[in-house]
């Protein structure tokens, strides 16, 4: 397959034409008769709605999105992951949870803003993409239509892991409590909070939409396809390294994410199912931790299911990523004691040959710092301003502990054994271990894999973990650090 991109200037060319929106506590969105005439003439071809896709993946790449604060950076260090900030720092007042600060405050409103705004911007598509639709063969507007249906599900997914609540599985009450807006159509009224299960419909209906439209996917292997698909599709570098779109894996994987938050037995076993697939037919694989190259590639690209390709990545990431200076508040590492903890490195067939711990930490002055997205110029093209945001092993993790929960210990003992041999580890977890040993390696997985990836906050969240690692024992992990409050611009929705 093509591994060719956008070029840059196209990207931020279409960045700034479709900026069609504006995110207001007021009005919720601002339409002006000169936006409208620019989205007109923008979705009069085919090229304007590709172009307009592209500003989507470009909108995402934010410091306000994924490109900083939705991933390794505020995400994380709700997680308590990284060594503690001094009050100097900062993040300093999101790591100790005092949301209502005005920095903390400030970092939660972006947040929101940006991610509501880039789902402004997809039903703004999805709109023309509609009342257009003689522009558009049945392939393209299948593939952009499934991409946009797949981020806006996405999107709101995070908003409700950040700002809805968490441990579904154990408060099956909350689901007639509102949710998160879930929003459909590009308007400037303010839209309804619905309920949990109402939202979470709305949810499944776009990723169920976006699978079926996303089976013209050129990652989505189809022996039936005719020669007309590969004259349209095949030929075109637009449809290149779909590891960077919403592709139909990631989608399904996502799926699998979306239905396991969801909790129950019957939603975990539909996750459990959507994973599989994606490990049994999926584009990604485990690596061979023996021989892959992993100081070139440090993201593991055959492992990721869904990227962004974020310009200057460098100048958001290296100078965070860093243990030497101690007057560097802001500085993002873990500490040496956390490190041994976390990677059992006195136990020689577990810590030491962890490629997690001895290839993808740096063992700086002050602690060790995670290398996964550092760039420098020996990093290869895999890897370069490459963000992931799903990866294989969480595949293999959800069905795992579907298995647990269903006292299947074997399966679920063989999946985490995968990921762990796949990463180095001798030692496997024995045949005969019992539930409450799988789960606590299910547990310590997560805290091993998810470092600088900007999924662990939501795992003890998911779980409802009552005391993060790194948090005083002191202090009850409850819905005052798991719930972020809506911004107070948007407090007309409570």
């Amino acid at each position: 397959m093509k591994t060719q991109r956008q070029p840059i200037v196209v990207v931020f060319l279409t960045a700034i034409m479709i900026m069609l929106t504006a995110f207001s506590c007021r009005d919720w969105l601002s339409v002006t008769p000169n936006s409208q005439i620019r989205a007109d003439e923008q979705f009069e071809s085919e090229s304007g709605f590709k172009n307009a896709l592209t500003g989507v993946y470009v909108g995402m790449t934010s410091t306000d999105s994924y490109a900083k604060d939705l991933s390794w950076n505020m995400v994380d260090i709700l997680s308590r992951q990284y060594a503690p900030f001094t009050s100097g720092a900062d993040y300093y007042d999101l790591q100790e949870y005092e949301y209502g600060t005005t920095f903390a405050a400030g970092r939660i409103d972006a947040v929101w803003q940006k991610s509501y705004n880039t789902i402004a911007d997809i039903n703004n598509i999805l709109e023309y993409l509609e009342e257009n639709r003689e522009v558009l063969d049945d392939y393209d507007h299948d593939i952009i239509k499934g991409e946009l249906l797949g981020l806006r599900a996405f999107l709101h997914f995070d908003l409700l892991r950040l700002f809805g609540y968490g441990n579904l599985e154990e408060r099956a009450g909350l689901m007639s409590e509102a949710a998160v807006p879930y929003v459909t159509d590009y308007s400037k009224e303010i839209p309804p909070r619905r309920s949990y299960e109402e939202t979470f419909r709305l949810l499944n209906e776009d990723l169920e939409e976006g699978l079926e439209l996303l089976q013209s996917d050129p990652i989505y292997e189809d022996p039936d396809r005719s020669d007309e698909y590969e004259n349209t599709i095949g030929e075109e570098d637009f449809y290149d390294n779909r590891k960077v779109r919403m592709n139909y894996y990631a989608l399904r994987a996502l799926q699998a994410r979306a239905l396991l938050w969801q909790g129950g037995m019957e939603h975990m076993n539909s996750a459990r199912r959507a994973a599989e697939e994606v490990i049994s037919d999926g584009p990604a694989e485990l690596i061979d931790g023996q021989t892959y190259d992993v100081g070139s590639d440090p993201i593991l690209s055959p492992e990721v299911l869904f990227s962004l390709d974020v310009n200057g990545f460098e100048d958001i990431v290296n100078p965070l990523l860093t243990a030497t200076d101690v007057t560097d508040y802001d500085a993002l590492y873990l500490s040496t004691e956390t490190t041994n903890e976390l990677y059992e490195t006195d136990n020689v067939n577990v810590g030491p040959p962890d490629i997690r711990y001895n290839s993808l930490l740096d063992d700086q002055s002050l602690g060790y710092v995670s290398v996964k997205l550092l760039q420098s110029d020996n990093t290869a093209i895999p890897s370069r301003n490459i963000l992931p945001l799903i990866k294989m092993p969480e595949m293999y993790y959800i069905a795992a502990e579907y298995y647990l929960n269903n006292g299947e210990l074997q399966p679920a003992i063989n999946y985490l054994n995968r990921v762990r041999t796949s990463r180095g580890i001798i030692e496997e977890i024995p045949d005969d271990a019992d539930a409450e040993t799988v789960e606590e390696e299910l547990y310590k997985e997560y805290r091993k894999e998810y470092v600088s990836e900007g999924q662990l906050f939501f795992f003890y969240k998911r779980w409802g973990v009552p005391s993060i690692p790194g948090l005083s024992e002191s202090v009850n992990a409850d819905d005052d650090i798991y719930v972020l409050p809506y911004p107070d611009s948007e407090s007309i929705f409570r």
